[in-house]
């Protein structure tokens, strides 16, 4: 009877070992992908970094040949030229996308909506919504209600 107790002892133990080897090999995957997920978020940051530098090249390069055609009289400049360009810049280079739609849902019916709300009307990840959000609110066009996550327009920008 005693080695039978200290059999069954013995394979609980082993047993348990063998849930805890599991668990460890579990957490070790979780870590490695939270550690990729890391490495990709941080080519992100730098691939926007260089995004923004080059934007911001490109916008003083514009921005001196506006001062250089602002002197000239013969020159007229197409306001829906120079719209879309922001466009491009906005859409393109600063991947802007997340708050043009933000603004542009908010400017529908709704000028309050909550944050999974608009993550499901513009079909952008939630964590991309969110940075948003933060951008527009640190730029007084929304404000954020963290408790029941609400959104809500500032002012319209256009009618």
């Amino acid at each position: 009877m005693t080695h039978e107790t200290v059999q069954n002892a013995f394979n609980s133990i082993t047993d348990h070992i063998k849930e805890l080897e599991t668990k460890i090999e579990a957490r070790d995957k979780e870590l490695d992908d939270i550690k990729n997920a890391a490495q990709s978020l941080e080519k992100e940051k730098q691939s926007a970094s260089e995004k923004l530098q080059q934007m911001e090249r490109e916008m003083s390069e514009l921005s001196s040949v506006y001062e250089e055609l602002k002197g000239r009289a013969d020159v007229q400049i197409d306001i829906q030229e120079v719209m879309k360009l922001y466009v491009i810049l906005t859409e393109q280079v600063l991947n802007g996308n997340a708050h043009i739609k933000i603004l542009t849902l908010l400017h529908g019916k709704k000028e309050e909506m909550r944050k999974d709300e608009l993550a499901k009307a513009s079909g952008i990840q939630p964590a991309a919504i969110l940075r948003s959000i933060f951008d527009l609110r640190n730029n007084g066009l929304v404000t954020y209600d963290d408790n029941n996550e609400k959104v809500k327009l500032v002012r319209r920008l256009f009618e």
